[in-house]
């Protein structure tokens, strides 16, 4: 039930930014967001595929090529797997290491599957990413006290 709350609480949530956030920014990922926070409860079996599975909803949401973001999160959700298992849960830090690789599998997965299909792959602007993690960093760590 919880589950189901925090995905009705992101489908609410990044409706909500898209209408009030500036034009040109990057907004935060709530996708991500609760991606890693089933994750972080769940083993890698379920979590993989769940990760996966929003973020073909976020697709299909905001009207993009299907499958980029699902192949983001299904790279963040691995990447946040493998930091987990070499870091110290529970302690705040190596939270933030694990959430910076995350962030930086997400993105890794958006340019491959951007690469594969022959996509022009937008200038990267580091300032846009910096602050997308900035934005989206608090949440997490939010996210993280309501473990599932």
């Amino acid at each position: 039930m919880r589950r189901l709350l925090a995905l009705l609480l992101t489908l609410f949530l990044s409706g909500l930014l898209s209408a009030l956030w500036p034009q040109g920014l990057m907004a935060p990922d709530l996708f991500l967001v609760l991606a890693l926070w089933y994750a972080q409860g769940s083993p890698a079996y379920l979590g993989l595929p769940v990760a996966f599975l929003l973020g073909l909803l976020q697709d299909l949401l905001g009207y993009g090529l299907v499958g980029l973001h699902g192949v983001g999160l299904l790279f963040a959700a691995y990447a946040y797997y493998a930091a987990n298992r070499r870091l110290a849960s529970g302690e705040s830090l190596p939270a933030l290491v694990a959430f910076a690789w995350a962030f930086a599998a997400k993105w890794l997965g958006h340019f491959l599957v951007a690469y594969w299909l022959r996509l022009e792959i937008p200038p990267l602007i580091p300032l846009d990413l910096l602050l997308e993690a900035l934005f989206t960093l608090p949440l997490f760590l939010l996210a993280r006290r309501f473990r599932p």
